[in-house]
């Protein structure tokens, strides 16, 4: 746990007198700055579901899918010879199927990944067989840049299933995996012609590890990482002399987005709660103040934690992330004492 340094530093000193020359003892107030330890919003609390830190990368989840198509969508000419036993007419035909990445997400930078394509032959015959090949593309999105590839040949035969593994190229992709299998069957096989039979194609992507990525975070809930404050060494004779005080916020913001949070001091019996709001700037200051009650609630004893939540802005939008990137937080308790009443 981080803990705020125990050293209370003296910022400054002002006399407050009633005349040139005092005939009773002074009244001082003195202001005691307690720097307190860092603490954090990492990128991990703007990652959608399905996208996690995989070391130096983001893994992003996509779930399998499959299409099917029967042979008589596939073979016209084979309506004829349905319920028949007879050479199998040559066809050509495709397949398409396609998958969204995680909601969310709308852009990734791959750096490697691959995907488990299986063919289930429901046919009666091998398609393949005599000289056929059925080549499953991916493309990033339906027309888009082509990011993989891979080739089924013979045997495929009637009632398996065979698998292959594509690897995904490197590279900017969208929000969409476009599959397009192209088969190509020589015919001639002697078969029990079913047109109602069918040929299934899968693909299962193993999760794909990005270096960057392009997240919607508009109304997305963020954590503080908390700080444990070790003030109980500050004993009464000081904390009783607080006159008031505030919690000087200063933050580093890599994501270009605002964030509207609370910040809460918990402590044995107690919460003080106050709202800040964290800008979309690449730095900014908030100053949170404190009355004197309230910095005495929590002063002198043990157990106090500095945490906070928040939302991101509804109209923060799409923006782009990358693993490590933090809102770094400064902060520091500024207190004024009074001495000699």
């Amino acid at each position: 746990m981080k803990a705020v340094r125990a050293t209370l530093v003296l910022a400054g000193l002002a006399i407050l007198t009633g005349c040139d020359v005092p005939t009773e003892a002074p009244i001082l107030e003195q202001r005691w700055i307690l720097p307190v330890d860092n603490s954090t919003i990492a990128v991990t609390e703007l990652l959608p579901s399905g996208v996690t830190v995989s070391g130096n990368n983001f893994a992003v989840t996509v779930g399998a899918f499959n299409t099917h198509k029967s042979l008589g969508d596939l073979c016209t000419t084979c309506a004829l010879l349905n319920g028949l036993t007879a050479p199998v007419p040559a066809f050509n035909g495709n397949l398409t199927l396609s998958q969204a990445l995680p909601d969310d997400v709308s852009q990734a930078t791959v750096v490697s990944g691959s995907a488990l394509i299986a063919v289930q032959n429901g046919f009666s015959f091998d398609p393949l067989a005599g000289g056929g090949s059925l080549t499953v593309t991916v493309y990033d999105g339906q027309g888009g840049r082509q990011v993989g590839q891979t080739v089924f040949t013979a045997p495929l035969a009637a009632g398996t299933t065979v698998t292959r593994t594509l690897t995904l190229a490197t590279g900017s992709i969208g929000s969409t995996l476009y599959v397009d299998a192209v088969l190509s069957s020589p015919g001639g096989q002697t078969a029990l012609i079913d047109t109602s039979q069918r040929l299934t194609i899968t693909a299962t992507p193993s999760p794909i590890l990005v270096s960057a990525a392009q997240v919607n975070v508009a109304n997305r809930s963020v954590t503080v990482e908390p700080v444990d404050l070790d003030v109980s060494d500050i004993d009464s004779a000081i904390s009783d002399r607080i006159q008031s005080g505030k919690i000087i916020i200063e933050v580093t913001n890599p994501f270009g987005v605002g964030v509207d949070a609370q910040l809460d001091i918990t402590y044995p019996g107690g919460q003080i709660t106050k709202a800040v709001n964290v800008g979309s700037g690449a730095t900014s200051t908030n100053t949170l103040a404190y009355s004197g009650d309230e910095l005495r609630a929590f002063l002198g004893k043990s157990g106090v934690r500095m945490t906070g939540s928040g939302s991101v802005s509804s109209s923060a939008g799409y923006i782009n992330v990358m693993p490590g990137q933090q809102v770094l937080i400064k902060a520091k308790i500024d207190v004024t004492l009074r001495i000699g009443d």
